[in-house]
């Protein structure tokens, strides 16, 4: 996809004249300059402008001191200009500018939301609206759009990633750990063994199988629902049965919801009592009777086994009226004691004589009580027959109160819990995924050559440098699950270390420019074609301070590096008829390119003695 940066513009918060940093097409855009001038934050200034969520741009002079940021840029013969405003606690300002004709203003204004920038941006990367994730992840949903910010993980080589030995591809530039995973998921849509038809596919099988998926624990959750619903049904029947309103005995639930339907529907015309109603209170009755004589008569038997212990202990106490009696020669002899001694014995032999009697209960207390509780006994084993409870309907609102209740129930249950017909079937959905299936093309094969194209492409670019030392006649090799350039001899296993971080800063160069050059042949339009490059020369300076390499080796070394992306261009230029730009950020001097007279590089800007990103005039 052809795409170039023309302009860079940043506006001041103090008004002063807005700084315009200009590129070309088909060129080495070199901005070089010392440590702590802002050439570095050019690659975020670019990033925030495409649109990120947040920022990385350094607060300390450069945002603090900007208002707005601006690119001029091109897009398949397209020109377009987006400035944003600066943001606030890295958080991206959602005031942006937008213009379909590539001109930036004298000062933006707020014209345009993001989210329809980011549709026009969609568009001329090819991203079409139903373009979706076919898988998740931890931080990236399924079915989830594809966003034209997940390629630009191809168009960017940071300062902290250039020279790394385990890390390719700056995730940390944007959101470390989703676009870990969305590389994961467009790494093959980029170099083409996908297609947007086998990823719609892919995506819309794994829309049905979700479906399937929810549909199945529906009905699970249906089953569980309509053992719960016969649960209630079954309790509805059984205390109607106990109110004696429907017969008792089994009933399937399909049975006990039809009886109970027809309670309610019936209820309104007529209230009946069945024939047990009639049978159970009359027995009720008669128990109650007999409950009532069995406890006179054992309160009675009570009463008379006390009334005799009385006796007893009244005769005993008389008892020595007899010895008085005999021996009266021995006490005073009085008239009024003789009288009194006679009374008492009279007393005496009368209590004698109604304890000896033994007296017939005219009811015959022990029989009767034994009558009675087998009496007892035989109406509960009439009444176990029914219902284990009865609720005695004195008032007929009660009735209508229950009958309410029933039916309040019924209706909530049923709607509730009805089963959907859309919920029974799923053969048409399960037909549709293996339809599906069959469409998809199989992309082994295609995998297999397009990655050995991948890694000949790099390979040569691998070949034609001099810098690789003993590694010199290695082969590379991509290792698709890690994202990254390892080399090995021809017969032996994968190296795993190169030694120096020149080794491996060239090793990010020949994976890049073998990517670029694979999707410009590819002919693949999700990744633009360009590239911006942070601090090559990073492996070679001794100190940021300094501009000069002591070592001249290490000077061949950037210097050969210099002349890969110089051919590079040239290469894609006149073998491919095609444009690329690259953006380099640079701390060497540009000495190391014009004295080996590399045509392709352009100056953009040199940040020393004085002049940087952010000029004197600007601070506040």
């Amino acid at each position: 996809m052809i795409f170039r940066i023309n302009k860079i513009k940043l506006w001041f918060k103090n008004n002063s004249k807005p700084q315009i940093l200009e590129f070309l097409p088909n060129k080495v855009n070199v901005i070089t300059g010392g440590s702590g001038t802002g050439k570095t934050s050019i690659l975020a200034i670019i990033d925030y402008c495409l649109l990120s969520t947040n920022a990385r741009i350094p607060e300390t002079v450069i945002n603090e001191n900007i208002i707005w940021y601006g690119i001029d840029f091109t897009i398949n013969n397209k020109n377009f200009s987006i400035a944003r405003k600066h943001p606030l606690s890295n958080n991206g300002s959602k005031e942006v500018f937008f213009s379909g004709t590539g001109i930036l203003p004298e000062f933006p204004i707020h014209n345009n939301d993001i989210v329809q920038v980011k549709k026009v941006l969609e568009k001329e990367f090819g991203i079409d609206e139903n373009f979706r994730m076919p898988y998740g992840g931890k931080h990236i949903t399924a079915g989830s759009k594809i966003s034209y910010r997940y390629f630009l993980l191809f168009n960017t080589l940071s300062e902290d990633t250039v020279a790394s030995t385990t890390t390719f591809f700056d995730y940390d530039l944007y959101d470390r750990e989703k676009y870990v995973e969305a590389l994961e998921r467009i790494f093959f849509l980029a170099i083409g063994v996908d297609d947007v038809g086998n990823v719609l596919i892919k995506e819309k099988i794994n829309s049905l199988e979700k479906e399937l998926l929810k549909i199945e624990k529906r009905k699970k959750t249906l089953g569980k629902e309509e053992l719960l619903f016969g649960k209630k049904i079954q309790e509805l029947l059984l205390k109607a049965q106990e109110y004696d309103l429907i017969e008792r005995r089994l009933f399937t639930n399909e049975e006990a919801l039809e009886k109970l339907n027809r309670l309610i529907k019936s209820f309104g015309n007529q209230i009946t009592y069945s024939n047990n109603s009639l049978q159970v209170d009359e027995l009720n009755s008669r128990k109650r009777s007999l409950y009532r004589k069995l406890r006179n008569l054992e309160r009675f038997e009570n009463e008379y086994k006390q009334y005799k212990e009385n006796l007893k202990n009244d005769y005993d106490s008389l008892k020595p009226i007899k010895y008085l009696t005999k021996n009266f020669d021995q006490l005073i002899p009085t008239l009024e004691l003789n009288s009194f001694l006679e009374s008492l014995e009279e007393t005496l032999e009368k209590v004698k004589t109604e304890i000896s009697k033994k007296v017939t209960l005219v009811t015959n207390v022990k029989s009767e009580v034994t009558s009675l509780k087998s009496q007892i006994e035989f109406i509960d084993g009439e009444l176990s027959k029914y219902a284990s409870k009865n609720v005695d309907f004195n008032n007929e609102i009660y009735k209508y109160i229950f009958i309410g209740e029933v039916k309040s129930q019924l209706e909530f249950y049923e709607d509730k819990w009805e089963i959907e017909e859309e919920f029974i079937s799923t053969d048409e959905i399960e037909t549709d995924i293996e339809s599906l299936r069959e469409k998809i093309k199989d992309t082994e094969e295609k995998k297999r050559i397009l990655l050995n194209d991948l890694e000949s492409l790099i390979q040569k670019y691998y070949d034609s440098s001099d810098s690789m030392d003993v590694y010199k006649n290695y082969k590379v090799y991509f290792d698709v699950r890690a994202k990254s350039l390892k080399v090995r001899k021809t017969i032996e296993p994968i190296s795993l270390t190169i030694g120096s971080k020149s080794n491996y800063m060239f090793l990010h160069l020949f994976l890049f420019l073998g990517l670029h050059e694979h999707f410009i042949n590819q002919k693949i339009s999700f990744v633009p074609q360009f590239l911006i490059i942070d601090q090559l020369s990073q492996p070679y300076f001794e100190s940021k301070s300094s501009d000069t390499i002591k070592i001249d080796d290490d000077k061949q070394k950037l210097q050969n590096a210099f002349k890969l992306l110089n051919n590079f261009i040239t290469e894609i230029e006149e073998d491919y008829i095609e444009e690329f730009q690259i953006i380099l950020l640079e701390h060497a001097s540009p000495s190391y390119w014009e004295d080996i007279q590399l045509n392709n590089f352009h100056l953009v800007a040199e940040f020393r003695d004085g002049n940087a990103l952010i000029p004197e005039t600007a601070f506040e």
